[in-house]
């Protein structure tokens, strides 16, 4: 096995030897690390969305509510940053290598489905109840929530192209040759 990296007694890093992916010892135990991921197409996705929920949070707090239209939008935005941070870790530490591709694709096409359908609906919500009420009883309040609506709308673009990646992906990984038929008959 090659490692990396090794953490000597003293706490410092010795490097050994180059090898993707990177290895560490830590605590007597060695931790596979896939550092590009971060930077390909999927992990930058995963950042984006992770801020562009968190940029949806700050203008759903700040617009002011008419009944409880901003429950469910602060609450997918949150389930958003979970599951895409999740993710993000589960393919950094590489803890997919430890389950099957089909049950990680589920999981994981279910989970963005969920939060992609989730922030529509809530996006929804804020541009009916909020944004609309907003705008006929005081146009001043009436920004915001229309803000938070778009950035809603977007974060469920962002999580449906997510989905779309996921696919792509999928169906890339799993492409196996045409097997040859046989021309003689079975007995």
């Amino acid at each position: 096995m090659h490692i990396e990296e090794q953490i000597s007694d003293e706490g410092s890093v010795e490097q050994v030897e180059n090898f993707y992916p990177k290895q560490v010892i830590w605590g007597q135990k060695v931790i596979t690390l896939d550092t590009f991921y971060a930077s390909q197409c999927r992990g930058i996705t995963k950042i984006v969305c992770i801020a562009m929920c968190f940029f949806a949070i700050v203008l759903v707090c700040g617009s002011q509510p008419v009944n409880d239209e901003r429950g469910p939008a602060l609450f997918f935005c949150f389930l958003g940053i979970i599951v895409s941070f999740g993710v993000l870790l589960e393919y950094t530490f590489m803890l997919n290598t430890h389950i099957t591709a089909t049950c990680g694709f589920i999981m994981e096409a279910i989970l963005y489905v969920t939060v992609s359908v989730g922030l529509l609906v809530s996006g929804i919500l804020m541009w009916v109840f909020c944004a609309a009420h907003w705008a006929d009883m005081n146009p001043d309040w009436a920004t915001m929530p229309a803000l938070a609506t778009a950035s809603l709308f977007l974060c469920a673009a962002l999580y449906f192209v997510e989905v779309c990646i996921l696919l792509n992906d999928a169906r890339r990984c799993s492409w196996r040759p045409p097997q040859p038929t046989s021309s003689v008959l079975p007995h």
